[in-house]
């Protein structure tokens, strides 16, 4: 399915807002076979050279995973499977949790049912076995995970996040047998109120991962990071359990980045300002969008910059630090909820100075479709040589899709 979004740009002001007027994208769906898609992750799990894609679809009910047809057939619905029927899932990331070679699927699920849950996968794509962390049943809205080898045993450890009342940001350690799934150990790290995102990156430059994230509610809420603090040397004297005793002691502190006195919503990495240090870039709930420059490499130096949105276009929700029309300059591409008849998704290009607040606005997603926009991925979908827009709907029930880069 194709739809055209009435779009061209031309600059009017008003009221000292920038109003964007029209630019053309086409919206292509990639799978729209259930209810309320919510997110999307992306790994290639078949060793095709080309993105696959996994969403949760919160109304639904399920997580389903669809795999790129070929640039060629980029533009038709994609091939997709249900690898797991969960109520109330947020969010859905690709991993190799148990390291047979086969890609598995680790979903979030907030609501009642508050649970971490494992799709296992196998060779055959159609097959897939889904079973609950023990250690995250009942515990909390689980709302992000991102994987990741924290200690250096056993393989892939899993960072996890929620919110809510008593909301945690942790890890889950993976035990030798990744499968028996009652010997994952949940690490609580820090107090959170809604985490909406997070990175795992080297934030300090000493060779190690920290855990970046945003917290979008209560007293802990702005954009932090953890960081990894892990002496290899340094044991733990207290500990009795004789195994344990020899593991490294970590320990983690928290660096906040900024936004403490606003709602951020969902972060991304990249250069804005092109100066060889990675910045950060997230949405503010009916805010602008804030961009964090990395002052140096110690990641404890940030300096804020605020940019419009366009009249005419939602409350932010997803970010991306991208070039958009290939001229060698990053721009912001942005999403939006609350955009019914308005712009649910446009990119800012900075012209000559990032510093600037008031960048220069083009729409993607026009006006007429569309109310609650997600996580954004820049991918080239169809082989063209620019990048495209991929993100869901979840109100409008567009579902899982993305919209053509008209550069190339």
């Amino acid at each position: 399915m194709t739809m055209r979004s009435v779009s061209c740009w031309v600059l009017l002001v008003l009221a000292g807002f920038v109003v964007p007027v029209q630019a053309e994208w086409i919206r292509h769906t990639i799978d729209q076979s259930s209810r309320g898609a919510d997110g999307v992750r992306v790994m290639d799990i078949n060793g095709d050279g080309l993105p696959d894609l996994v969403t949760g679809w919160e109304e639904g009910g399920q997580i389903r995973v669809a795999t790129h047809p070929g640039t060629q057939l980029s533009k038709k619905a994609w091939p997709a499977v249900t690898v797991g029927q969960v109520k109330s899932p947020e969010d859905a990331v690709f991993v190799d949790l148990d390291r047979d070679g086969n890609v598995d699927v680790i979903s979030c699920c907030e609501g009642k049912t508050r649970t971490v849950f494992v799709h296992w996968g196998s060779q055959d794509l159609s097959k897939w076995q889904t079973q609950s962390i023990p250690a995250t049943e009942k515990v909390a809205m689980w709302m992000f995970a991102a994987p990741m080898d924290v200690d250096g045993e056993n393989g892939t450890d899993l960072i996890v996040a929620a919110k809510g009342p008593r909301a945690k940001i942790g890890w889950l350690k993976s035990p030798r047998d990744a499968r028996n799934l009652d010997d994952w150990k949940w690490q609580p790290l820090a107090d959170v109120g809604w985490v909406m995102s997070i990175e795992t990156v080297d934030m300090d430059g000493d060779g190690d991962l920290d855990i970046l994230y945003s917290d979008r509610k209560s007293k802990t809420r702005g954009v932090h990071w953890l960081e990894n603090e892990t002496d290899p040397e340094k044991k733990d004297p207290e500990e009795k359990d004789t195994e344990k005793k020899n593991e490294p002691v970590q320990a983690w502190r928290r660096h906040t980045v900024g936004g403490t006195d606003r709602e951020v919503m969902f972060l991304a990495l990249g250069d804005v300002n092109q100066d060889g240090l990675l910045d950060i870039a997230t949405t503010v709930k009916d805010g602008p969008i804030t961009w964090f420059e990395r002052v140096d490499s110690s990641g404890r130096k940030w300096t804020l910059h605020e940019v419009d949105l366009p009249a005419g276009t939602g409350s932010g929700k997803g970010i991306a630090i991208a070039d958009v029309d290939l001229d060698g300059k990053n721009d912001l591409v942005y999403t939006c909820e609350h955009a019914a008849k308005k712009i649910g998704a446009g990119w800012l290009s900075a012209g000559q100075s990032v510093q600037n607040r008031k960048w220069t606005p083009t729409d993607i997603s026009g006006t007429e479709h569309g109310v609650k926009f997600d996580l954004i991925q820049m991918l080239d979908l169809d082989g063209d040589g620019d990048l495209d827009l991929v993100t869901c709907e979840e109100r409008d029930n567009l579902g899982l899709i993305w919209y053509e880069n008209p550069t190339k």
